[in-house]
């Protein structure tokens, strides 16, 4: 597979005491949708900054579709940041056509382009309006709109879904999966969890500035943990049954919700689990080894802390 993305030994630091990226190496496939996680403080935004140009690294290699970043490889790949890059006393359509102009765009072909990207985000009707009016949900929508604008081969795209309503966010997900089915690289930055689980098909790990693991979203899992998790509601709360629990391992308990630790397809706690609470059992959730549990496993910390 093509590599559109290498990084190589990559260091970073704003004080020479404290390294933010530290040796980082990262490689990034064609038409990847690529989930990059990592608590935070392990170095995301300053990762993002070094890919794109806007931070130079101490030292290390990187380069964009095998060559060392310049201005036509600029030219290829799409940003949509977290904070949203609007400009709120032009209307939707001038937003987009203001950042098609910055991309080199002239002529019909960036008003074709301005016109695809509004219509593929949902706000073609809603042109004529200043993103001031708009809910959080069609600003974010608008903000893809202007990254997009430009038809890169490979977008960054920095927790575009923070503060969107469900619906919103759905419609996000789609047009993400949408623009990778017809061949674009996507590089997906979030802190939620069940949105890498839904549209990755490879995920990187980084803390500290260190990046702990990478490869496909099954490989990942399935490497890096063999624990699946059952989670208990039980009659009574959990400290009734001390003797119970002794023999398993204990994740977490609270009132009468208990979690425990077993071995992935492990018919026999399963078995056990249910002999030892029998009736005592008011519901019985078995939950396969998952992204988060190897998250916790390498980092020792949960996403959002």
């Amino acid at each position: 597979m093509r590599t559109v993305f290498a990084g190589d030994s990559i260091n970073f630091s704003y004080d020479t005491k404290k390294p933010v990226l530290n040796g980082l190496s990262l490689s990034i496939g064609d038409k990847q949708i690529y989930g990059l996680l990592g608590p935070n403080g392990a170095g995301k935004s300053t990762l993002t900054k070094v890919m794109l140009g806007l931070d130079k690294p101490q030292s290390g290699k990187l380069q964009w579709f095998n060559e060392i970043p310049n201005r036509s490889t600029n030219k290829r790949v799409g940003y949509v940041p977290q904070d949203l890059a609007l400009i709120y006393d032009l209307s939707a359509y001038e937003n987009v056509l203001f950042f098609g102009k910055l991309y080199g765009l002239k002529g019909e072909r960036l008003k074709k382009q301005v016109r695809y990207a509004l219509e593929f985000v949902g706000l073609w009707d809603e042109r004529k309006q200043k993103p001031k009016k708009f809910s959080g949900g069609m600003k974010r929508r608008l903000n893809i709109a202007c990254g997009i604008v430009h038809n890169p081969d490979v977008i960054i795209f920095d927790e575009p879904t923070v503060g969107v309503d469900p619906q919103s966010r759905n419609r996000i997900l789609e047009g993400i999966i949408e623009l990778n089915q017809i061949g674009t690289t996507i590089i997906y930055i979030s802190h939620y969890m069940e949105e890498i689980e839904k549209v990755c098909s490879h995920v990187g790990i980084m803390d500290k500035g260190e990046l702990l693991v990478e490869g496909t979203l099954n490989e990942v899992i399935s490497q890096h943990t063999d624990q699946a998790v059952i989670k208990l509601e039980l009659q009574k709360r959990a400290s009734a049954y001390t003797t119970q629990l002794e023999k398993y391992q204990v994740i977490s308990t609270e009132g009468n919700l208990v979690e425990l630790g077993v071995l992935k397809n492990d018919v026999g706690v399963i078995s056990s689990i249910k002999e030892d609470f029998g009736d005592d059992i008011k519901s019985f959730q078995y939950i396969a080894p998952n992204l988060e549990q190897v998250f916790f496993k390498l980092t020792k910390k949960n996403l959002r802390d």
